[in-house]
């Protein structure tokens, strides 16, 4: 077992490494986070300019009709029994310096699995969002566990991706990997952490919330933008984390953010 207890995992590709480069010291200021960055072939590695500065994994398969999900669940699954959670997102992303403490960041973490909650806007009239949540339950090896999810997520019409920031629990990761199928078949319909969620309320005792009666939105909290900050009050009293947000609403809102420990901005290229 490593001594850092966090890892953040980023699927990377040579059109993005300049948000990498960005952020570079940021990243490696910190002595308690873990960093691997996941290339399709050494080809993409060898472009890399920080190669001593972080740790990386090359995957071993790109005949896959979804690169960046499987990227991420190869690595996980290279790195299963080392970390107690793994932070998996994209590589659009800055680091709210203020909040980027060890303390926090497991704070907020230990928050989402104790709360249980998944956040989730329920869909009107979105045939591809309804699809993702179909084949993200389908996934499983199980019908019960399949008819269970269609059932509690309304007929597949609730939308939670990117709600709350991707992190993965280390000691789920082996029993996750082992309820779904092989994931070496997996199309674009297949939303990584969507699936991981569907695990937690499987197996976890998590449950849904449906947002969409709070602040009147039919999408998750994913780029989620408002000019409001009532609405932000209103997500707070139902008692969502605010791990990350979108550029966008932070610079709006900045010190309830920073007051409310708000740690990763995603989607820069939004």
């Amino acid at each position: 077992m490593t001594c850092n207890k966090l890892a953040l995992i980023i699927p990377l590709h040579p059109k993005d490494f300049h948000y990498i480069y960005n952020i570079k010291n940021k990243l490696t200021m910190n002595k308690f986070l873990d960093i691997y960055f996941i290339f399709s072939n050494k080809d993409d590695f060898d472009q890399f300019q920080y190669k001593n500065d972080f740790n990386f994994i090359i995957i071993d398969n790109t005949n896959t009709n979804n690169i960046v999900t499987y990227k991420k669940w190869f690595s996980l699954n290279q790195l299963a029994d080392k970390y107690d959670y793994y932070i998996v997102c994209d590589s659009e992303i800055d680091i709210i310096i203020e909040n980027f403490t060890l303390n926090n960041i497991l704070n907020k973490i230990n928050y989402i699995f104790e709360n249980k909650c998944i956040y989730a806007g329920q869909i009107m009239n979105n045939d591809t969002l309804t699809n993702i949540t179909k084949t993200s339950c389908d996934i499983f090896k199980s019908c019960q566990d399949i008819d269970k999810l269609k059932e509690l997520t309304l007929n597949y019409n609730l939308y939670y991706w990117w709600s709350d920031i991707p992190v993965y629990k280390g000691s789920h990761v082996i029993d996750f990997f082992s309820k779904i199928k092989d994931y070496k078949n997996i199309n674009w319909y297949h939303f990584d952490h969507k699936i991981y969620l569907n695990y937690l309320v499987l197996y976890h005792d998590f449950n849904f919330v449906n947002i969409t009666p709070h602040i009147n939105i039919y999408w998750s909290l994913e780029s989620y933008n408002v000019n409001d900050v009532n609405y932000l009050e209103k997500l707070k009293n139902i008692k969502y984390s605010f791990s990350w947000v979108v550029p966008k609403l932070f610079i709006q809102y900045k010190d309830f953010f920073i007051n409310n420990g708000t740690f990763l901005l995603y989607h820069l290229d939004r």
